[in-house]
Order: structure tokens, then sequence, then C-alpha cells
């Protein structure tokens, strides 16, 4: 009976573990200085940034930065993806992922995997503009990715990544592929919704991908490493998705500096290539109608 307990006992501390350990996730104050502003040109990037983003909706400071964040992605200003790691709400796997990065206070930004960090609110979007500047100009291993996600319905997504060497060497590296939503369902602190908050982190995988064989002709896929998932959002929670919400961005890191080298995404299309649903195109076709009875109305008026 005592071995019994002690298991269940263990269990338990087992399942609340995650969410305690959010709790404690202590809010880092608003940051002011003055900022030198960074001006980098999309063409000088050498690689898509990718920023990690840990957050809890408690976090009051939060809400400062995830506005930051999404109008500086609005902005299209800037070659970078964005994930929102929310901790007290994503699964086992975004919770693992939040403490390799080593975030213990919130807001805690890292950008390519951390070669730059910032904590705590910042009092403008200059610091986390600038640090993906400066990511963006890094000298970074020529890699290529390729996502392809295809909506099989009911919450249930086809995720194809292909990498890509372009090096003259073989490439070791570590993929993870975030699914999230554009428009998450969970609100911050400010009663707003987060966005491209991640819902899970289906692949994360060590990848070996031999070198670049641009004179040879034999084998196109030589230097190509393909990683398949089918993911169903029902079993973790999310089987209420919605096709035109849901993205899966991916990225691959350095597994000795673990900084990201790459980064890329996609949105779920149908398996014939198209980005609309039956809904989406009716009520397209609805409007269109519409349209033309006013313009024949218009014109019946006129010859009266």
């Amino acid at each position: 009976m005592m071995k019994k307990n002690l298991l269940v006992a263990i269990a338990i501390i087992i399942l609340v573990t995650p969410v305690a350990a959010a709790s404690t996730m202590m809010s880092a104050p608003m940051k002011s200085a003055t900022i030198q502003q960074m001006n980098v040109p999309l063409e000088n990037f050498t690689h898509t940034v990718m920023v990690e983003y840990g957050t809890t909706t408690t976090c009051p400071y939060c809400v400062i930065a995830s506005g930051q964040l999404y109008s500086i992605y609005n902005s299209g200003d800037l070659d970078f993806y964005y994930v929102s790691l929310v901790g007290d709400q994503g699964n086992a796997n975004v919770w693992g992922r939040l403490q390799e990065l080593g975030i213990s206070s919130i807001p805690d930004v890292y950008f390519d995997g951390g070669y730059r960090r910032l904590l705590g609110a910042q009092s403008t979007e200059q610091p986390y503009r600038n640090a993906i500047s400066t990511c963006g100009e890094r000298d970074v291993p020529d890699i290529d990715i390729d996502v392809d996600v295809e909506w099989k319905g009911a919450g249930t997504l086809k995720i194809l990544v292909t990498v890509t060497n372009n090096e003259a060497e073989d490439y070791d590296g570590h993929l993870r592929v975030y699914v999230v939503e554009k428009t998450s369902r969970w609100d911050d602190n400010g009663g707003n919704p987060y966005h491209f908050a991640v819902l899970d982190i289906p692949i994360d995988s060590n990848l070996t991908v031999v070198e670049s064989q641009q004179g040879y002709t034999l084998d196109a896929r030589a230097n190509t490493y393909t990683f398949k998932k089918t993911w169903f959002g029902a079993l973790h929670g999310f089987g209420d998705i919605t096709q035109d919400n849901i993205m899966v961005i991916a990225s691959v890191f350095d597994p000795d500096s673990e900084d990201a080298v790459q980064a890329a995404a996609a949105e779920p299309t149908l398996a014939d290539g198209t980005t609309t649903t039956f809904q989406t195109n009716m009520h397209q076709f609805i409007t269109a109608l519409k349209m033309v009875f006013q313009q024949v109305l218009s014109k019946i008026q006129l010859s009266h």
C-alpha cells in the first residue's frame, strides 16, 4: 500500500511540476534607455531570423512586449518570424523549450536561439529591431528550409519540412517545428490575444545533411533532409483549430552554439494546393453575385 501511495505521489508531482514552475516565472520591469537605431536593409540579411518570446498570461509587462513584437512583424521591415511560448498554457513540449532557453523571468526574448537576448519590457520597440538586425547580418551556413503544410480537416495537419545544405561540407544541425495560431486562443494580461502562440513543437530532432553535390547529377536530393509528420490537434486538445488561423514555423539551430541559422514558415493548403476552404469560396461567390446584381439594378434604374 505504501509503495502504491508513493507511485501516486510521484505521478502527481510529474503532472503539476510544469504548471507550478510556470507560475514561478517573475515579471521583469520595464527598461528605459536611449537606443541608437540600426538601419540594416533587407538585402543585407544573410538569413531569416528566428525569435522566441517567453511569456505567461499573468505577466503585466508582457503586454508591452507582445504589442511591440507584433507591430514589428506587421511592418514587414525586417526578415524574421517569431513565436510566443506561453508558459502557463502550452503543453510539455512548449515548457521544455522554455527550460532549454533558461527562461525564468519574463518577458524574455531570444533572437536566433540566444545570439541576442532582451530581458524585461522595453520602453520602445527599437531594442527588438536592433537585435533582429544584428542577428540578420550574422555569417551563417548556407542552409535553406522549405515548409509544406496540408490541411487534412478536423484539426489535422500533414507537415513536410525539407532542409537543404548548400555548403561544400556536411552540416549537422537541429530542427524545431512549431505549430502556432496566428491569433491565439489565449489572451495576455491586458486582455489582448497573443500572436503566433505555440500549440506544440511536433518536430524537435537532430539532422545531418551531406555536402552540396553541385558538380554531380546522379542524385539531386543528396544534399537534402526531409521530415514528415502528421499532427493531430485533437490529441493535444486543439481539435478546434481552423485552417485560416494556423501557421507552421520551422527553424534550424546550430548544435554547438544553439544559435538559429535559418527559419521558414507556411500556412496550410488543401490537397490541391489551394488555401481557401469551401466556405471561403462560397462567401466570395456570394459577394461577387451581389455586386453583379447591384450593377444590373443600377442600369435598370438609369434606363428609367
